[in-house]
């Protein structure tokens, strides 16, 4: 029997969801993403990764310069702020992705690895000249920064930039900036950590400040906790107040900015309506106003919306193009919009009534796995992937999710057939492993033993497949996705039979004897596999990344991971249904 390890097609490559505007929205007619400024002639400004764009038509054509003599030495992030002073100097502030580094495999947290280690550097530059020329770029630091997207100057002169690092908790902190000579050079302010997490999203980040009346500062931050965290200053230096607010928010950044009547607006991902107790979904972008300086906030208004699944409308940017009238883009999900503020109350977009689980149709594919299958917040699962691809190539299949989270095959057997056979599948894909194998370590009394044996875990594969072909539905196995250490892992985990000073040690030796005995039996029973724990180190060497940043927390995968498994599963399905 052949081992299938086969990829997506060039016909069968998935199409970018496209985000629903408010009723009185536009689409702007460019690709590119903000922050933008005005110019002195009337024009808009923007950035990509090299140059400095420049419009005077309102975004229909754009002229490019360069931003660096040297282009090998840069490259922007996405995530960047951009600024024109009231003296017309124009100051941008970024991550060098050229000089972005980490220990091989990611190992963010790991007891033998230092953070500073993880290296992505903060950097400002200058142009006198609305962005025709730009200075020599300006580092502030060495440690691994996540986002910067916050740069405002106040009455003062003095120019205030929100920036973030990697700290020795494993988290970020958000670290402040000021500059009183235009961003020549800068002074480096109060870090502002809330103390909680550990993994490379965690910590009080993502910043965004704002100028009130009486000349203080008010900053936003993004934190875990379900809500927006704040702070306040006087000078942009010294911070105090760090405390929670009651906006309520997703785990992703906010951003505000000054509106010429007087208002201060704050785009940001609420909790979706229809799902208002995520703390992940990022498929609402809503906009809120204050006319008492941050005091209190207008009910928000849904301004894009993206409700397939794993949609995003996030990362946004806000911009007054001319009073009155918004510019609105965002790094995730392409939002490209334009919008009267006069016209945000005439109309809006219908709270998402999310359809009902359907019961799958007979001869639909059956996804039959743990928690590595199921559905997952904002992640796009591979069930959701190959739906969409299959329909690309116009095929009538449907496809059907039917993971739970923490099942094992002696659990899996028991629901095959409520939950999978009695719909008639044509084709069943079952990806089992990583509960069977796990040793329990963490328990008191620790487990010294597999949950499934693995003689078990074998015996219960073979009856789900003899069962499933009995009813003449194809079946197709997948092996798990790897493992990888984390330190919330390692502290749960991390004694025998794991090996935690090994990169590899949360799966080995346990899961890997799992994936080898299904590898046999797929050879013995002549069924397809799909060897996907074998192909993820080549997928993130072919996409620039490492094995652990596919994963989302070393055990579930992220948006890539379940990419790669689509990109695997589609030909094996159409070979199957021939």
């Amino acid at each position: 029997m052949k081992t299938l390890l086969l990829l997506l097609t060039a016909t069968t490559v998935l199409a970018a969801d496209t985000p629903i505007l408010h009723p009185k929205a536009a689409p702007l007619p460019f690709t590119h993403q903000g922050p933008f400024v005005n110019t002195a002639d009337g024009g808009v400004l923007c950035m990509d990764a090299k140059n400095a764009l420049h419009s005077t038509d309102e975004g229909r054509a754009w002229t490019s310069t360069p931003l660096f003599a040297t282009p090998a030495k840069f490259t922007v992030s996405n995530e960047r702020a951009l600024l024109r002073t009231r003296e017309g100097v124009v100051i941008s502030a970024w991550m060098n992705l050229a000089e972005r580094a980490q220990p091989k495999g990611w190992r963010w947290g790991e007891k033998d690895v230092s953070w500073k280690e993880f290296i992505l550097p903060t950097y400002v530059c200058r142009s006198t000249d609305d962005g025709k020329t730009w200075e020599t770029p300006v580092k502030l630091s060495d440690p691994w920064c996540g986002c910067i997207h916050s740069l405002i100057q106040m009455k003062s002169g003095r120019i205030v930039l929100v920036g973030q690092e990697i700290i020795p908790q494993w988290r970020h902190a958000t670290v402040m900036w000021a500059s009183d000579d235009l961003g020549r050079t800068w002074q480096r302010g109060d870090m502002l950590d809330y103390g909680v997490g550990t993994h490379d999203h965690a910590g009080s980040l993502e910043g965004s400040v704002i100028e009130r009346r009486d000349g203080s500062l008010h900053l936003l931050l993004r934190t875990e906790s379900g809500f927006l965290w704040q702070a306040a200053s006087r000078d942009g230096l010294k911070w105090a107040g760090l405390r929670q607010t009651t906006i309520p928010s997703v785990t992703c950044c906010p951003q505000m900015a000054r509106l010429s009547d007087g208002r201060i607006a704050l785009l940001w991902n609420a909790p979706p309506r229809h799902d208002p107790k995520s703390s992940s979904s990022r498929a609402e972008l809503s906009l809120a106003f204050s006319d008492d300086e941050t005091a209190t906030w207008s009910k928000p208004v849904i301004v894009a919306a993206n409700y397939t699944p794993g949609g995003r409308v996030s990362y946004p940017y806000l911009h007054e193009r001319r009073p009155g009238e918004l510019w609105i883009t965002t790094m995730q999900g392409g939002l490209r919009m334009k919008i009267n503020l006069a016209d945000l109350g005439a109309g809006e977009i219908p709270v998402f009534v999310p359809p009902p689980k359907a019961a799958p149709r007979p001869g639909a594919i059956i996804m039959f796995g743990d928690s590595t299958t199921a559905s997952r917040g904002a992640v796009k699962v591979y069930a959701t992937r190959v739906g969409t691809a299959l329909q690309s190539i116009g095929s009538t299949l449907s496809v059907h999710n039917a993971g739970i989270s923490g099942n094992t095959t002696a659990q899996a057997r028991k629901r095959l057939q409520e939950d999978v056979l009695r719909h008639q599948p044509r084709v069943v894909v079952m990806q089992f492993g990583i509960n069977d194998s796990a040793v329990d370590v963490w328990k008191k009394p620790p487990a010294t033993e597999p949950r499934v044996s693995l003689g078990s875990f074998i015996e219960n594969y073979r009856a789900m497949i003899t069962e499933t072909q009995k009813q003449g539905a194809k079946v197709i196995v997948m092996t798990t996705n790897p493992l990888r250490w984390t330190s919330k892992l390692r502290e749960l985990y991390g004694r025998p039979p794991y090996r935690p000073d090994a990169e590899d040690g949360f799966e080995s030796p346990n899961l890997t004897r799992y994936n080898d005995a299904l590898r046999a039996l797929a050879a013995e029973l002549r069924v397809p596999l799909v060897d996907v724990h074998a192909a993820y180190p080549a997928f993130a060497a072919r996409h620039n990344t490492t094995v652990n940043a596919m994963l989302t927390d070393g055990m579930h995968p992220g948006d890539s991971g379940h990419q790669l498994v689509s990109e695997l599963l589609v030909p094996v399905i159409r070979d199957a249904v021939r």
